[in-house]
């Protein structure tokens, strides 16, 4: 099933918004459990930046993984597509919540009332899980190849995500599973109509969109600062590069 890794994304976002909002009470009760959610995005990582650094291995052209890298980031960094999201996410932020939440803890409800807070779970978690590389890469991968590892583990991320959103805002935070799932779908269909006109590249496409989400994890653990963002037009370029190398 070509929508399989988005429909288990789905669901995980579900389960992960009902378990957050009925363990919201035993989070204020016992602040140490508030850090369980920091703790288990830290184990998510070291697999997403494993993942990574396993799917670039099965590079067969090396060279057309360093051209793609290197030239990608160059066009990315060009046109500031970190940036540009970045800007996006504000832009949205601030048309309908006035306050954004953080990931790193358990926040309190604001004293305007639940339609706020509804406001905030769905376009704080939206965001969280649709502006990505992870979503990207998960979906094209999904899309290309019918691997569908990249948005089970996404799924996995965005269990703990809506865990701790929901917890904080409430159950508006499952209403990010409609434009996940039309969002992450998109891209998987649009890329499997495409996959047999471009099948002698796929498997470098693979390995570079892999490298890419290893910096992703990279990131994940605070221990780099790449804007992954930018490396995004690298994942095209195989494309163009298998039919020369």
């Amino acid at each position: 099933m070509i929508l399989l890794g988005s429909i288990v994304n789905v669901i995980t976002i579900l389960l992960g918004a009902l378990l957050g909002f009925f363990l919201e009470k035993l989070f204020r009760k016992h602040p140490r459990l508030a850090s369980l959610p920091d703790a288990a995005m830290k184990a998510i990582s070291i697999c997403v930046l494993y993942i990574g650094i396993s799917g670039a291995l099965d590079s067969k052209k090396p060279i057309v993984l360093l051209v793609s890298m290197v030239v990608g980031t160059v066009i990315g960094t060009l046109i500031d597509i970190d940036g540009l999201l970045e800007r996006l996410g504000k832009f949205i932020e601030k048309k309908f919540v006035k306050a954004p939440p953080t990931p790193n803890g358990i926040l309190e409800l604001d004293e305007e009332g639940s339609k706020k807070s509804v406001a905030k779970g769905f376009i704080s978690t939206t965001l969280t899980c649709c502006i990505g590389a992870l979503a990207i890469m998960g979906a094209l991968e999904s899309g290309l190849s019918g691997n569908h590892e990249l948005l089970f583990t996404k799924s996995v991320l965005d269990f703990v995500t809506a865990l701790v959103f929901s917890s904080s805002f409430g159950l508006g935070t499952m209403l990010a599973v409609i434009p996940v799932f039309i969002y992450q779908g998109s891209i998987t269909l649009g890329a499997s109509l495409v996959s047999e006109f471009i099948v002698g590249s796929i498997n470098e496409i693979s390995a570079v969109g892999s490298l890419i989400v290893a910096c992703l994890g990279l990131n994940m653990l605070g221990a780099t600062k790449i804007k992954v963002a930018n490396m995004l037009p690298a994942v095209f370029l195989p494309i163009l590069l298998c039919l020369f190398l």
